[in-house]
């Protein structure tokens, strides 16, 4: 059998055509003993014809002797082949398995500098966001600043981090109360806010 590719499967293939060759000559020279057997009395008795068979016999033996030794060195070296094969394929998964790692950790690492940087960002918009209401306290009547004032705390925040889904990278406690105060920070502001915000193509608002 010749090896069809240096691989594992290709040697294992070269090894089993080898184990088959191998017991056929064992099959053969046992075969050739018994037959040797069967002919060493007559041979020794004076039989020609029996001798003649023995010689060839034992001359066929040799031979199978000899492939025996041979069958055992070459078995040896292709299991030596395999073992290399098995490194190599080994080796070539470990390196595609480094470089798939690779690629991961270097997109996980880009991720994270855009969760870092979104959450700054959110930072600054808060911020601006809190500013800008504290403006809007400086010009409000007590009525109105009761209200406002709840747009300073952390609540609203909270709960538009809980609505975009930041209790799954965060550790803070869920909103207890309804389902639907769980909403955009936009949203939150416009329950106090609607009649000054303008809308698009409103460029004199309400």
């Amino acid at each position: 059998m010749q090896l069809a590719e240096n691989t594992v499967t290709g040697w294992s293939g070269v090894l089993a055509d080898l184990a088959q060759k191998q017991q056929a000559a064992k099959d053969h020279l046992n075969q050739l003993r018994k037959q040797k057997a069967e002919l060493s009395l007559e041979a020794a008795l004076g039989s020609a014809d029996a001798k003649k068979k023995l010689d060839r016999i034992n001359s066929e033996l040799g031979r199978l002797v000899l492939e025996a030794d041979d069958f055992d060195s070459a078995i040896h070296q292709a299991e030596q082949s395999r073992v290399k094969a098995a490194q190599a394929e080994a080796e070539t998964a470990e390196r595609v398995r480094q470089e798939e790692l690779s690629t991961l950790a270097t997109a996980a690492a880009r991720h994270a500098a855009e969760f870092t940087a979104a959450l700054s960002q959110a930072v600054k918009a808060g911020a601006a966001c809190k500013m800008t209401i504290q403006n809007m306290l400086t010009r409000a009547t007590p009525e109105e600043s009761t209200a406002w004032n709840q747009l300073l705390g952390s609540g609203p925040y909270m709960r538009a981090a809980e609505h975009a889904g930041l209790r799954a990278h965060l550790e803070f406690e869920s909103y207890r109360g309804l389902k639907e105060h769980v909403a955009p920070l936009e949203e939150t502001l416009a329950a106090y806010l609607e009649r000054w915000i303008k809308k698009e193509g409103d460029a004199n608002g309400k």
